[in-house]
């Protein structure tokens, strides 16, 4: 049993309404107690203790919406000028390297400070035009290429060789048909059938 699974679960708490936090803060102002507050709401004491702040300094004006939680800055930061100019430089002076070469070859400018890394060297050099996106190959047991007939109702003629399991390289093949392969023995050496054709059989088959 992994320790992931014999740890506790955390309880999850749905996104509190505006009366759910309402009654939170009037139960509380009651009561004085953080636990009946938070059981007669249905919230978890760490939704207590995030709105109590807002609740001091703006009472319950301050409870009827939500902050945006998105971040203030991005976690990604742009990739900067001068490094984008670095990476085509290299690239130029380097036009056999790969995405990794690149990028280490800048970080190595940088003393290799992680200034850059390959994914974002590709994406520098394909809004520079300096590499080309490579077509997507064609899905494995399908050639590509679809031959269509010039004609509606045209059909096309397969030809087809039986070849018997007892046939050996140095023998030379008869001529025979599916049909006739199909109905009699497959022998090389069988009579003929009385129908142009010649008699075989199908061993194994």
């Amino acid at each position: 049993m992994s320790i992931r699974e014999t740890q506790p679960k955390r309880v999850y708490y749905r996104p509190t309404t505006p009366q759910q936090r309402r009654l939170l803060f009037e139960v509380y102002e009651k009561s004085g107690s953080v636990p009946e507050a938070c059981r007669q709401a249905h919230v978890g004491r760490g939704t207590f203790y995030y709105w109590l702040p807002r609740f001091r300094e703006r009472g319950y004006a301050g409870l009827e919406k939500e902050r945006s939680r998105a971040p203030h800055r991005t976690r990604i930061p742009p990739i900067a000028d001068e490094i984008i100019q670095e990476v085509i430089a290299y690239k130029r002076a380097h036009p056999q390297a790969g995405y990794r070469s690149v990028a280490n070859g800048v970080r190595q400018a940088h003393s290799w400070q992680p200034v850059i890394g390959p994914t974002k060297v590709r994406k520098v050099l394909i809004a520079a035009g300096l590499v080309a996106l490579r077509s997507p190959a064609p899905p494995k047991g399908e050639s590509g290429t679809v031959v269509h007939a010039a004609e509606p109702q045209q059909t096309i003629n397969i030809d087809l060789c039986v070849v018997p399991v007892t046939h050996s390289a140095a023998e030379e093949l008869i001529s025979t048909s599916l049909a006739v392969a199909a109905r009699d023995d497959f022998s090389p050496t069988a009579p003929d059938d009385g129908e142009g054709g010649t008699a075989v059989s199908r061993p194994g088959l």
